[in-house]
């Protein structure tokens, strides 16, 4: 269920974003015929876009998403994380929002060695930090190696 998704023309979607994060409506994506061909970022297969039965809390919001389609591949990191962690991504990214700082959710290293839950960018762009929705077990050797690889490239982690 990832919050983020590959247009063939614009680039990176973020269902958090009320305008995707590229100026887009929701309804230009959800349900639309014919179907935008929409791409994990992290396996490259097929999504649709789709939204939760349930409101969340005491809104009217629904939680946006994507899906994949059928036969996705079992690896695919987005699509194996639990709803509490996703609902949790998703806390984060508002808080830092609320704050006044620069959000992306499931951003990814360019050679793939790591993918942050949620990046935050300072206003000013010069301060980065991965927050990290970690509810399953890690080991502390896991948790310094993931440290060092942001680290090497100037982004302090949470």
């Amino acid at each position: 269920m990832p919050f983020t998704a590959v247009h063939p023309d614009i680039g990176l979607l973020d269902a958090t974003q009320p305008d995707l994060g590229q100026g887009m409506e929701w309804s230009k994506i959800f349900k639309a015929r014919p179907r935008v061909p929409l791409a994990c970022p992290e396996c490259g297969w097929g999504l649709y876009a789709k939204h939760s039965p349930a409101r969340i809390g005491h809104s009217s919001e629904r939680v946006r998403f994507f899906c994949h389609d059928p036969g996705r591949p079992p690896e695919c990191e987005l699509s194996n994380e639990s709803w509490e962690h996703h609902m949790l991504k998703l806390e984060l990214a508002a808080a830092a929002r609320a704050a006044g700082w620069y959000t992306e959710l499931e951003v990814a290293a360019q050679d793939g060695t790591w993918r942050a839950d949620v990046m935050v960018s300072s206003p000013d762009g010069t301060f980065r930090m991965a927050w990290e929705a970690q509810l399953s077990p890690i080991t502390d050797d896991d948790i310094r190696a993931r440290t060092a690889r942001y680290r090497a490239e100037g982004i302090r982690v949470c």
